[in-house]
């Protein structure tokens, strides 16, 4: 997570960013390597403590309620927790139909109207095929690389 940008938010919108990214991680059944540091991030921050084994935690009802609507925050705020939700679940260069579906939730809990829900899922979707495209591009110029 871009740490200058969830700083701005308060406590509150903070915590719930954290959850979100949680769920999000967890929300197609596969944590991805890329997305660990994510995890821990998240789970320390809400916890409060440096997380070394997380099963206990990510067992505990303070991570498995659902989320609730986050009312009152202003726009960049909540664009803040939309940007950071969609670069994790884009992170492993696809988003799943569980992720979408999150993603759509998330955003009505932000009061986003559907126009908007659609335009982020597809945004979410374009992220991880440029994120799949690095990860191709880093493969295709290492026999290009002269440095030993």
């Amino acid at each position: 997570m871009r740490n200058s940008l969830v700083k701005k938010l308060d406590y509150k919108a903070r915590q719930w960013l954290y959850k979100a990214v949680f769920q999000m991680i967890l929300a197609d059944k596969n944590v991805a390597k890329e997305e660990v540091d994510s995890l821990l991030e998240s789970l320390r921050r809400v916890s409060g403590k440096d997380i070394k084994d997380f099963s206990q935690v990510t067992s505990s009802p303070e991570f498995l309620v659902p989320l609730k609507p986050l009312r009152g925050i202003c726009y960049d705020h909540a664009f803040i927790i939309v940007a950071e939700l969609v670069r994790v679940a884009a992170i492993d260069s696809r988003i799943a139909l569980e992720e979408a579906q999150l993603l759509k939730e998330v955003l009505s809990l932000l009061d986003f109207d559907d126009s908007a829900i659609q335009k982020v899922v597809k945004w979410a979707k374009q992220l991880a095929t440029v994120n799949a495209e690095e990860h191709y591009l880093k493969d295709e110029l290492l026999v290009h690389y002269l440095s030993p």
